[in-house]
């Protein structure tokens, strides 16, 4: 995110974690404006995980909003996947899976966590076949 919205989007971590009755430890890098809150829960708690991803969408909604992004370095993992659409158009992501797929035809490699296919992986396949056919010389 901008740097100058960090200390806001720190602010407003704080009143995510008192809302969601949640402990928040902030790390990032100030520097470069990649912030890391790491939200601390016993799992053996009943409700609280949801109390946790509910409180991590609302952060990654404030990062958005504030001109930012909800992933700086590492990626989009399984927690993100979701929200990529936020900050992605569906081109943007059919672009993505067509390419994926260039480099793996047979859906080996972490089948249907890394990008958003919705319910299934049929995205996938519909994103293979065009890959076959960009492979074959055809433009889509």
């Amino acid at each position: 995110m901008p740097r100058s919205r960090l200390t806001e989007v720190l602010r407003f971590t704080e009143e995510v974690a008192a809302r969601y009755d949640l402990i928040i430890v902030n790390v990032f890098h100030a520097g470069d404006g990649n912030l890391h809150p790491l939200l601390l829960f016993d799992v053996r708690e009943p409700g609280v995980r949801e109390r946790a991803i509910a409180a991590s969408e609302e952060i990654l909604r404030a990062c958005v909003a504030a001109g930012g992004t909800i992933s700086g370095e590492h990626g989009i993992g399984l927690e993100k996947r979701d929200y990529m659409g936020w900050i992605f158009s569906q081109q943007d992501i059919a672009a993505m899976l067509q390419l994926r797929c260039v480099f793996d035809p047979l859906n080996v490699m972490n089948p249907c966590k890394q990008l958003p296919t919705g319910a299934s992986c049929a995205d996938i396949k519909i994103a293979r076949g065009a890959a076959k056919a960009v492979a074959a010389g055809a433009w889509i």
